[in-house]
Order: structure tokens, then sequence, then C-alpha cells
């Protein structure tokens, strides 16, 4: 319910901007957290990708570390997040609760590769 009149918006307005924007919030973060996982698992485990991944695993020197970044699902969920991180901070128009990306962009990067990683544990091996 909003009561407001031109220039003047009520309490009751306010607290129901503020319930939308946090839903708003809750589902941008859900679906960029499913976004992480769903890449690190394409890139690091899927089917669909294992020749090209082969392939450059094979090309690589033993002991590599981008050999071992393509075989390691927590490695590679913290580069995948730092990508969706930094695009979260400039295409969202949702407000940044520091407000400073030196902040923000790693702090959501790092809790989106956590939560890659929780829910790794969770999926069985293929």
């Amino acid at each position: 319910m909003v009561v407001a009149t031109v220039g003047v918006v009520t309490y009751a307005g306010a607290i129901e901007l503020h319930m939308l924007i946090s839903v708003a919030g809750l589902i941008e973060v859900v679906v960029l957290l499913l976004f992480v996982a769903r890449v690190t698992r394409l890139v690091v485990a899927d089917e669909i990708t294992r020749r090209p991944r082969e392939a450059i695993v094979r090309r690589l020197p033993d002991g590599s570390p981008v050999a071992y970044l393509l075989m390691c699902r927590w490695c590679m969920s913290v580069w995948v997040a730092a990508s969706a991180a930094a695009g979260w901070w400039h295409l969202s128009y949702l407000p940044r609760w520091s407000g400073y990306w030196w902040v923000d962009m790693p702090s959501v990067a790092l809790a989106l590769s956590y939560a890659t990683g929780l829910l790794v544990r969770a999926e069985p091996e293929a």
C-alpha cells in the first residue's frame, strides 16, 4: 500500500519500496550464485567441455598452475566469481552496501566462490 502525494513518500510507501529492493536484491544474489556455480561446473567438470579441457591440460607442462586451475572447482570458482562480481557491480541498479567497488566486489566474489564450493560439495561425484 503506497500512500503518497506528489513529491512526498509516506512511511508506508518507503517501507514497501525498501521491501521491494530487498526482494530484488535477494533474487539478484541467488541468480548470481547459481550463475557462478554453473559456469564453474561447465569449465571444470562438464562432459561437454571435457575434450577442450583435456587438450589444454595435455599441452601444459606437468604441475602447471593453469592445469590445476582447470581441474579444481574451488580454484576456478574464485575467478568466475570475480568476473561475476565485477559484472554485478557495473550492471546492477540496486544499491551497494558500502558504495566502494574495492570493498563490495572482492566481498561479493569471495562469498560467491565460497557458496559455490559448498554447492559443489553437495553434488554427487561423476
